[in-house]
This record gives structure tokens, sequence and C-alpha cells, in this order.
């Protein structure tokens, strides 16, 4: 019998669970600001919900490998993408922690941590008071 680290255990999980976690985290961040549904309508809640799929697959390779430069490179480069498009940076945040939020309803306590700590790498990497 193989025995699985927390890490790949959230790996798995967050592989397994990817629409439902995506779709749970789109959910509560409209539910939270209903302006966005107002102002973006359902083309925006798409548009969301595929952002956090890609915030999952990204963040999946980095829980596994424990490497949270990776992760947290890609959450400048999504920053700086996003704000671009005038989207400021605290709705990244508010993303990342509704990620964490969710991964932990979903995950053991050990496999969960594992995911805290590279959201927080990549919380780490956003710009500070400019933009949130």
């Amino acid at each position: 019998m193989t025995v699985q680290t927390p890490e790949s255990r959230a790996a798995g999980t967050l592989l397994e669970q990817k629409e439902a976690i995506a779709r749970a985290v789109t959910d509560t961040l409209y539910r939270e600001r209903p302006y966005l549904m107002e102002r973006y309508g359902q083309r925006g809640w798409d548009r969301t919900l595929e952002d956090m799929h890609f915030n999952v697959e990204h963040l999946i390779p980095a829980v596994d490998l424990q490497e949270p430069g990776m992760f947290a490179g890609y959450v400048r480069w999504l920053d700086g993408l996003l704000r671009a498009r005038n989207v400021p940076t605290r709705e990244v945040v508010r993303c990342l922690e509704l990620l964490e939020d969710e991964s932990r309803s979903r995950m053991d306590d050990e496999a969960a941590e594992s995911v805290a700590t590279i959201l927080h790498a990549g919380l780490a990497a956003l710009p500070g008071d400019d933009g949130r």
C-alpha cells in the first residue's frame, strides 16, 4: 500500500473536484458582490468561472510539487493581465481567499494546509496598496 503525502492528496482532490471548486468560488464571489452580475452579466460570470478553472489548474502542480514560486509567478502574471482590464488586485485576492476556504472545506487539515501554503505565496506576490 502506498501512502500519499498531504500534497499529493491535495493535488488529487483539486484535480478531481476542479469543476465543483471553480463553480463554488465563482458562485460565492458573485453572491458576495451582486454588482458583478449587474455590471457584467452572464458573460462576466462565465469568464470568472473560466478564470477560476485556470487558477485551479495552475494551483495543482504547485501544490503537488510544493513549489510556491511556480504559483506566485502565475498570480503576478494574472494580476497584471486583469489590472490591464481594469480588474483591481483586490478581486484576485478575494478569489484566492475563497479558493483557500473551498479547499479547506473539501480536504483533511494536512492536505488543506499544503494548498494554503501555496495560495499564501500567491497572495504575498501581489502588490501591496496599489490596486487593492
